[in-house]
């Protein structure tokens, strides 16, 4: 399989990591506005791969079968449907695009030319939130009765011309960070019926966002925000409350998924890391990569079986900027905003 990238910034760059890990997969070509630079970058990773200036140079230049996009988010939906309409298999970084009508333009590409999309939601595939969805379905715990997530980061300063920090491009915090918690809600619970927004704003948008999650039965809540300190750093957590049970993670603390059950005492929840322990670039261990191996080893495996992708689909990320458009409104508008 003949995979290229498009953008070989900070994404690209894992994901040029995890290709050279994944058997039967040979990253070709990547393409960068940035040519010099992304030449300087293929040799110090020891790629074999050419280089381009565009999405369209590539195509006729090379034969390739899927392409994975990970430029800045506002120009998802212009390569997107490039590569589509080229026949070429997509991986699309999260999120999917800006609008609704970008998304939905996206799905009808693909559909139209028969090949296979997957969007870079990798929290479904992140290994400790793998091992809660399992929990919750196992049923060990008794029912679910509330689940609080949080994803915190200081802003943002590595983005080429700081594009995360733009709004127009990146739709801020809202969109880029909090928009994993968002999908994953969904990926366990289904649309909510209604959402209720708080956030605050700063020079990249919304810079910090608070949204509770109408379902029946059950309390959800979510934050996400990159208004923090520098040195702050970075934080993923959840915490699920059963009847019976409750799982806690929280990657700042350096602890193990917790689950402590019924009168037993805390113990770590086993979880399964993800691909070989070291990169074949020599930049560290791939299997600190989480979610972002797991989700492209699905991918790719889904390519090679001829066999659409049933997780992180674009018409599950479409669904994902629903709900997002939705506590967007909610926290300008100051009112709860139905889906």
């Amino acid at each position: 399989m003949k995979v290229a990238i498009i953008g070989l910034g900070f994404m690209g760059g894992m994901h040029a990591q995890i290709y050279t890990a994944l058997p039967g997969v040979n990253l070709v070509a990547v393409a960068d506005l940035n040519v010099e630079g992304t030449h300087t970058k293929v040799a110090e990773m020891g790629l074999n791969a050419q280089v381009f200036s565009d999405l369209k140079t590539l195509l006729s230049s090379i034969e390739v079968d899927v392409i994975d996009i990970c430029v800045p988010t506002d120009k998802h939906t212009e390569l997107a449907l490039t590569a589509a309409e080229a026949g070429k298999h997509l991986f699309v970084e999260k999120p999917l695009a800006l609008t609704l009508t970008n998304c939905e333009a996206i799905q009808t590409a693909a559909e139209k030319a028969g090949v296979f999309a997957q969007v870079g939601q990798c929290i479904r595939f992140w290994p400790e939130y793998i091992a809660l969805k399992e929990f919750i379905d196992s049923g060990k715990g008794g029912a679910l009765k509330s689940l609080s997530l949080q994803r915190r980061a200081s802003r943002p300063t590595y983005s080429q011309e700081d594009w995360l920090n733009n709004e127009a491009r990146s739709g801020g915090a809202a969109t880029d960070l909090h928009v994993h918690d968002t999908d994953f809600i969904i990926h366990l619970l289904g649309l909510p019926k209604s959402v209720s927004s708080q956030a605050t704003r700063g020079r990249s948008g919304l810079d910090h966002i608070f949204t509770h999650y109408q379902y029946d039965g059950l309390a959800v809540h979510a934050e996400g925000g990159w208004d923090y300190p520098e040195h702050y750093g970075f934080c993923m957590a959840f915490e699920a409350v059963f009847e019976n049970a409750s799982v806690v993670f929280n990657s700042a603390t350096g602890q193990p998924l917790t689950l402590t059950i019924n009168d037993q005492p805390s113990e770590e929840l086993p979880v399964v890391q993800p691909g070989p322990k070291e990169s074949t670039t020599g930049e560290g261990n791939i299997s600190s990569l989480g979610g972002y191996f797991n989700e492209l080893e699905y991918f790719t495996n889904c390519v090679k079986a001829n066999k659409a992708p049933e997780v992180a689909t674009v018409a599950q990320a479409t669904d994902s900027i629903r709900v997002l458009l939705a506590e967007l409104e909610s926290a300008q508008s100051g009112t709860v905003s139905s889906l």
